[in-house]
């Protein structure tokens, strides 16, 4: 024996194991995507809380305290949401980067694996056995 069998089935389970990597990086991907997505929504929402309420806030005492406490609040939220969608953008990036060396080590496996059932494919043609052996 050989030990191709052997061989191939590792293969075949190091191509499975990197497929469902990239299937998993995909995932995390899309699911930090549509959190960046809500904090940029949540910073646009706030935005125009803050411009409406701008617009229309009285000129009473009591009414400008509260107001410069909302605004207080804004502030912070705007800059909760902002660390938010940075620390995000940067996962985004990190994750990126690990799905394309994902797909490459599964382009590698994928040719690895035709290479070799080409190979074991030839080695099984009777055409070439007869070759080797000098009949023919």
């Amino acid at each position: 024996m050989r030990g191709t069998g052997r061989e191939e089935r590792a293969a075949a389970l190091l191509l499975r194991t990197a497929r469902s990597r990239v299937g998993e990086l995909r995932s995390r991907l899309a699911d930090i995507e549509a959190a960046a997505l809500s904090a940029e929504t949540a910073l646009g929402w706030l935005a125009e809380a803050v411009a409406a309420e701008e617009g229309a806030r009285p000129g009473a005492p009591a009414v400008a305290a509260e107001f410069a406490r909302f605004l207080e609040g804004a502030a912070e939220k705007r800059k909760a949401l902002s660390a938010t969608r940075d620390t995000l953008a940067g996962e985004s990036l990190a994750i990126r980067e690990m799905l394309s060396e994902a797909l490459s080590e599964m382009k590698k496996l994928e040719r690895l694996l035709e290479i070799n059932r080409r190979a074991a494919a030839r080695r099984a043609s009777p055409a070439l056995d007869g070759r080797r052996t000098g009949a023919a």
